[in-house]
């Protein structure tokens, strides 16, 4: 028995590895600055809605009231064939805003990918900045970072941060948590000229990009996949530059999921884009995350069960849990979130129940879309 214990710990050390190597890029990723002194970007934003009326007013306020010339803001809302009053509400937090926006609504329901692409059309500027409806700003200055570092950087794509809304309680805190280890996961890739993760949610590129890798034409069948799948369409094109934007003023907020079900049918649905995904770093890091979790779960439960050989999987449990809470430290460091720091260590603890429940679902329950 005693070998597979070694074999284990092997694979903990691979595990290791892998996160030391991207938040070792994280690291090495420079916090950047917004300089008012660079003249501002012409953009475009583009913001696709279905059934949002709780929440699009405060995303559209939170851009109407950024510290940016309006004059220079293009906003096209795109209503997904909702049942609310979705357009009602990004009408009226629109009308007196002095800033060019478009809202166009679907007879019937499209999906993200093909009402952004008859967006395109409409599109004034060649800067394009992708938000989510139920997403808002913290920072006033969240446009003039993004129209900062591209000025600086000249990126065709631009990876932009995410963070979840502060809340309370452990599946806030786990989801919060979770998103914070996808940031440097994001940086430290991105570093490497290896990305292969972004959300949609905050997510900027150039719509000469968008025309050169034809849009989502290559995914259009596939509901979900308007962000990590068009990044790999994006890597394909020679000499294209993918940059991660680690700014505090970059950062979006999004609300969490305020159940396990609803988190679980959120976790499937983004799944669904990982099955068609052929990004090797991806699937790896998934199948080892995976192997690592379920392995530690059985060195908890043998540790128990058999307490006289338990020396070996309190060492794979103690060290998987220590390499866990220093990536979760890292990660909050950057995006903070108020007292989950207290959080920390037990999610650490339930974190893997979580994360197998969510791989094994995602294998067999087919997702469900809004």
């Amino acid at each position: 028995m005693i070998w597979v214990f070694y074999s284990l710990l092997f694979i903990l050390f691979i595990y290791a590895c892998v996160l030391v190597w991207l938040a070792n890029g994280y690291v090495k990723t420079e916090l950047f600055f917004v300089n008012n002194e660079i003249k501002e970007v012409s953009l475009s934003i583009i913001i696709c809605a279905r059934n949002e009326e709780k929440t699009i007013a405060r995303c559209l306020k939170t851009i109407v009231e950024q510290d940016y010339d309006h004059a220079k803001i293009q906003i096209i809302v795109i209503n997904d064939a909702s049942t609310d009053n979705t357009v009602l509400q990004a009408g009226a937090a629109l009308k007196n805003s002095e800033i060019n926006f478009k809202i166009i609504s679907n007879q019937t329901q499209k999906g993200k990918k093909e009402s952004i692409s008859y967006a395109m059309q409409f599109v004034q500027h060649n800067l394009i900045v992708l938000r989510d409806a139920d997403t808002y700003t913290r920072s006033y200055s969240w446009l003039k970072s993004i129209s900062d570092f591209y000025r600086q950087k000249r990126s065709d794509l631009i990876i932009g941060p995410l963070s979840i809304s502060d809340n309370s309680g452990s599946l806030w805190a786990m989801q919060a948590i979770e998103n914070n280890v996808l940031a440097v996961l994001n940086a430290g890739s991105a570093f490497y000229k290896k990305p292969f993760l972004c959300n949609g949610a905050n997510l900027i590129f150039t719509k000469t990009l968008f025309e050169k890798t034809k849009g989502y034409q290559n995914h259009l069948h596939i509901n979900s996949g308007d962000d990590i799948l068009f990044l790999e369409d994006v890597k394909k094109i020679q000499g294209v530059k993918i940059d991660y934007l680690k700014c505090s003023d970059a950062i979006v907020s999004t609300y969490p999921c305020f159940s396990f079900t609803q988190l679980l049918s959120q976790k499937i649905r983004w799944a669904g884009k990982f099955k068609v995904n052929n990004n090797k770093l991806n699937l790896a890091l998934a199948v080892l995350s995976f192997i690592v979790n379920m392995a530690w779960l059985f060195c908890w439960f043998y540790g128990f069960l058999v307490p006289q050989n338990g020396g070996l999987s309190l060492i794979f449990v103690v060290f998987k849990l220590l390499i866990d809470i220093l990536l979760l430290f890292l990660a909050s460091r950057f995006i903070k979130n108020k007292a989950i720091v207290w959080y920390i260590l037990p999610i650490g603890l339930i974190y893997p129940i979580y994360s197998c429940i969510i791989a094994i679902s995602a294998v067999f329950i087919k997702p469900k879309w809004k």
